[in-house]
C-alpha cells in the first residue's frame, strides 16, 4: 500500500468516514488478495457501516490461520468461528489459538474436564502461553484446587507482568496476593475496552446502575450544584461512555472527562457531552495537569483503586478550595473488613474513606447509603459521598 494511500485511509478512519474507508480497503484487498490484515480491517469497517463483516474475517483466517486475532474476532461474531477453530485443531493439534477457542467452547458447554485437558496440553506445548495458564487456573479454582490455581495465577503474572488478564485480582480475592495490586492499569484498560460496546445497555438495563443520578441528587441537596448557577469547571473521573457526563452536563460551564479505556473515551466523544476528553490513568494525568476544578465526580471508580490515599491526594490537588468531590464506594459485606469483595472489586467502609480523605485535605460533607448497581441480581451496598476541600486560612 503506497504512502499516499495509507495517509488517505488514516484520514478517513480518523474522520469516521467509514464509507470512504470501506471503498479504499476494498480496492486494496482486491489489489493484494493475500494480505490478511487488509481483510481484517475491511471486516472492522464493514461492521461500522452495518454490513456483514464475517466474509472478510473468514478470508483473513484462511490467509493467516496462526494469527489469533482473526480467529478470535470471527469466533465472537458467529458459530462458524468456533467451527473454524475446531477444524484448525484437527489439522494442527498444537495450534494455540484454536486450542484456546476450543477450550472456551468446552467451558461454555459445561465440558469442564475436556477444557482442562486441552489447556493442560497447551501448557505443555507452549509453556509461555499466558492465556492457557490463566484459564486453567480459573478452571482449577472452580473445582476447589486452590493451591494449584494460585500457582498458575502466579505463573500468569510472571509470564505477563503487566497482568492484563487479571491474575493479581484473582490472587487478591483468594487472599494470596496484595490487595493493592488487584487492578493494574493494563487489566482495567482491557476490561473496559472489551466492555465499551455494551456498557450502557448492560449497566442500566441489566445491573440497574444508578450512581450518576444518585450523585446528582446528592449534589443538589448539599448545594454543590444548583439549577441557577452552573459550576465553572467539572471533572468526570472514569467517565466511561458518558453516563455521569449526561447527568451533570446541565450544571457545568466546562466539563472534562478522563478514562483509562480508549474505547470508552471514543464512545463518550460521540455523545458530544464533554468539552475535553483525556485518555489514561486519572491519578497520573492529574499529577501533571495544570487545570483546577470546582466539582470532581468519581462514580464507581474506587472499586478499581488499590491505593485510595494516593488517589484522593491526586484529586485534591486539582480541586479548588470550597470545591466538591462526589464519590461512590462499595461497602464490605456485614462482618467483613474492607478489602476485595466476592466480585473481586475493592470495598471501603466509611471510617477508612474519611481517614484517607482527611490525609488528602478533604472533609466529608454529607453521605448516604444505597445501591449503585446489582451483582447476580443482588443490590451492592454503596456509600454515596460528598467531600469538600476547606478553604485555607492564614494567620
Amino acid at each position: 500500500m503506497s504512502t499516499d494511500a495509507i495517509d488517505e485511509l488514516k484520514a478517513a478512519l480518523e474522520a469516521g468516514a467509514w464509507m470512504k474507508a470501506h471503498r479504499l480497503l476494498s480496492k486494496q484487498a482486491l489489489r493484494e488478495p493475500d494480505g490478511s490484515l487488509h481483510w481484517s480491517n475491511l471486516a472492522s469497517v464493514s461492521a461500522r457501516l452495518g454490513l456483514d463483516p464475517v466474509p472478510a474475517l473468514r478470508r483473513a483466517v484462511l490467509l493467516a490461520p496462526a494469527d489469533s486475532r482473526f480467529l478470535n474476532d470471527l469466533g465472537a461474531l458467529e458459530p462458524s468461528g468456533i467451527k473454524s477453530a475446531g477444524r484448525l485443531h484437527v489439522l494442527d493439534p498444537l495450534h494455540g489459538p484454536a486450542i484456546l477457542m476450543c477450550a472456551l467452547r468446552a467451558f461454555g458447554e459445561e465440558r469442564q474436564a475436556h477444557a482442562r485437558r486441552l489447556l493442560t496440553g497447551l501448557r505443555l506445548s507452549e509453556p509461555g502461553n499466558v492465556e492457557a495458564s490463566f484459564l486453567l487456573a480459573g478452571a482449577l479454582e472452580r473445582t476447589g484446587q486452590r493451591g494449584a490455581a494460585i500457582a498458575l495465577y502466579r505463573t500468569s503474572q510472571i509470564l505477563a507482568p503487566e497482568d492484563a488478564l487479571g491474575a493479581g485480582r484473582a490472587l487478591a480475592r483468594l487472599g494470596a496476593g496484595p490487595v493493592s495490586a488487584a487492578f493494574p492499569p493494563a487489566h482495567v484498560r482491557r476490561l473496559f475496552d472489551g466492555y465499551a460496546e455494551n456498557f450502557d445497555t448492560h449497566l442500566i438495563e441489566r445491573l440497574n446502575y444508578t450512581a450518576p443520578e444518585t450523585l446528582r441528587r446528592l449534589a443538589l441537596v448539599c448545594g454543590a450544584v444548583t439549577e441557577q448557577a452552573p459550576v465553572r469547571a467539572a471533572l468526570d473521573i472514569g467517565c466511561g461512555t458518558g453516563l455521569s457526563g449526561a447527568a451533570f452536563r446541565p450544571y457545568c460551564t466546562h466539563l472534562t472527562g478522563i478514562d483509562i479505556s480508549g474505547e470508552m473515551v471514543r464512545r463518550a466523544d460521540e455523545k458530544k457531552l464533554y468539552d475535553r476528553l483525556l485518555t489514561g490513568e486519572a491519578a497520573g494525568i492529574l499529577r501533571h495537569e495544570a487545570a483546577t476544578y470546582t466539582l470532581i465526580i468519581a462514580a464507581d471508580v474506587t472499586s478499581y483503586i488499590g491505593d485510595l490515599s494516593a488517589f484522593l491526594a491526586a484529586l485534591s490537588i486539582r480541586l479548588e478550595e470550597d470545591g466538591t468531590l462526589l464519590l461512590t464506594a462499595l461497602e464490605p459485606e456485614p462482618g467483613n473488613a474492607p478489602g476485595i469483595g466476592p466480585d473481586g472489586a475493592h470495598t471501603y467502609d466509611l471510617a477508612l474513606l474519611e481517614q484517607c480523605a482527611e490525609k488528602a485535605g478533604l472533609r466529608l460533607r454529607v453521605h448516604q447509603r444505597g445501591a449503585m448497581r446489582e451483582e447476580a441480581g443482588q443490590p451492592l451496598a454503596t456509600l454515596f459521598l460528598a467531600f469538600t476541600k476547606p478553604r485555607q486560612t492564614g494567620v
